[in-house]
């Protein structure tokens, strides 16, 4: 028996949403990990969110009809989202006449699970017959949930995603919530901020007894929206605390508009759910890239490593990589022999730089490599960089001549300014905003304190190009300078114009 009922994701993203092929091909790959749910969500889509009112075409409606028989065949739910929240009138018939019946179109192409998303909205009710009919949002919300759970009818599973989503905090919304609204009605949970590093079992239970039901986690992993897109999540899944499974019905991750690059992580998280108490996830991470890097397992490996760093992992760059840098700067400064530590550090960089044409040229899954192409790129230059790095540091260890070191810095220099920078993050970013809220109110919102939110000067290869400037400088100083540094001096000054 496994520890949760709802196992699996949401395409809940900002930006472009993933094609009907995609979501075939990710139906049919939750049924082969043991995974039952998909629920479609995509906030950029107009008819789910923004004109949530109109209802879907027929070209539209057969393809959800495509999708509900996959999930047929292959043991998944497939389920339906509408975000009407940024302009319901909750008092007026008519809009909520027009919500239960494009709901009723879901149930009638055979979906069991649908989703009320009152998220990222206003806190307090936007229109003044509202605020005159109801005493409060959280009224508001239920009345209209409970038409809605009538409307579909109850063999049907109702998820309500709260406008208070996150946070370990109670508040009067969530209190009138959990004793308000039905039983039976699942309502989602990000955890204690947006994309939430870690998730523990007592902050589960805190808000579980809220809202007085179990909670069904919408787990922003490995979403990358918003000012995030410049970063890829390749990690896996973690932080997730197996006893979690005692206070929430179910984990529906949030992945990226990149459809396929989001199975590394995704494929991680279903042994998780599969065995939260037994779950590795290293052991998770090396299956899940020797699958979906079929045809270059070993080269999607190592760019998947190089594209580890989210909220989960703020400080995994390349693991391999950071320990071989800091073991040749130890070498280097203890005044012993830095060759072998170098030589190790050259042949690991050596492999990432062969990643690029190892994964354009043999990698199966074409869309794959199609998604992750700028991402390609720019580990291409990156390692390339730290490559230059290491020839530059190579010869200021191994020559007496000053003249070969001087020619060496300037052409490290060189070779850096024929390299522009990419806006896709690889091996860490060199700037990101993770949008890291504890508390969505609207005269309240600030970020949450203890979590990574304005990341800069991450990048791991930037870290290789300072290891060998720095040491060019100090290889490279004249005597005097040397001298005037090791006793504290500061540096002379050129004089300034006449006075």
């Amino acid at each position: 028996m496994t520890a949760f009922e709802h196992r699996g994701i949401v395409e809940g993203f900002y930006g472009p949403p993933w094609s009907h092929e995609d979501r075939l091909w990710w139906i049919e790959r939750l049924g082969a990990w043991g995974m039952n749910r998909y629920v479609y969500a995509p906030k950029d889509e107009p008819l789910h969110r923004a004109r949530w009112r109109e209802p879907y075409p027929e070209d539209d409606l057969r393809r959800f009809a495509e999708l509900v028989d996959a999930g047929a065949r292959h043991g998944v739910e497939v389920g339906f989202a509408l975000s009407p929240g940024l302009s319901i009138r909750y008092a007026e018939r008519e809009d909520r006449r027009a919500l239960c019946a494009k709901f009723r179109t879901f149930r009638e192409l055979g979906s069991g699970f649908l989703s009320l998303a009152l998220d990222d909205v206003p806190f307090e009710p936007v229109h003044a017959e509202d605020r005159r009919a109801f005493p409060s949002l959280a009224a508001a919300q239920t009345e209209l949930t409970h038409e809605v759970r009538a409307a579909i009818g109850d063999d049907c599973t109702l998820w309500l995603v709260p406008t208070d989503y996150l946070g370990v905090r109670t508040s009067e919304y969530l209190e009138e919530l959990g004793a308000t609204l039905a039983p039976e009605v699942e309502v989602g949970w990000t955890g204690r901020t947006v994309l939430s590093p870690t998730i523990e079992a007592g902050e589960a239970r805190a808000r579980a007894e809220v809202l007085r039901r179990p909670l069904l986690l919408w787990d922003n992993t490995p979403v990358a929206d918003g000012p995030m897109r410049r970063m890829l999540h390749l990690g896996p899944y973690r932080g997730r605390s197996p006893a979690i499974a005692e206070h929430a019905s179910g984990i529906l991750l949030n992945p990226m508009q990149h459809a396929r690059a989001s199975a590394v992580t995704i494929r991680t998280a279903a042994r998780f759910l599969e065995d939260p108490a037994g779950y590795e996830p290293e052991r998770a991470f090396a299956e899940a890239t020797r699958e979906l890097g079929a045809g270059a397992a070993d080269a999607f490996a190592l760019f998947a490593e190089g594209h580890r760093f989210s909220p989960i992992e703020p400080d995994q760059r390349d693991l391999a990589l950071e320990e071989g840098l800091a073991a040749a700067r130890t070498a280097v400064h203890s005044g012993g022999d830095p060759k072998p530590a170098l030589e190790d550090l050259r042949a690991a960089v050596g492999a990432r730089v062969g990643v690029a044409a190892a994964l354009r040229s043999g990698l199966s899954d074409r869309r794959l490599e199609s998604e992750i192409s700028a991402w390609i790129d720019a580990h291409a230059r990156e390692s390339r960089c730290m490559a230059a790095a290491l020839d530059c540091v190579d010869t200021l260890v191994e020559s007496a001549s000053a003249k070969d070191r001087v020619f060496a810095f300037f052409g490290l220099e060189s070779k850096l300014s024929r390299e522009p920078i990419p806006a896709e993050a690889s091996y860490g970013p060199r700037r990101v905003l993770y949008p890291q809220l504890d508390d969505l109110r609207d005269d309240t919102m600030a970020l949450a304190p203890a979590e990574p939110t304005l990341i800069r000067d991450r990048c791991l290869s930037d870290e290789f190009v300072a290891f060998a400037e720095e040491l060019a400088l100090e290889k490279l100083a004249t005597p005097e300078r040397t001298a005037a540094k090791a006793a504290g001096a500061p540096r002379r000054q050129r004089p300034g114009p006449p006075r």
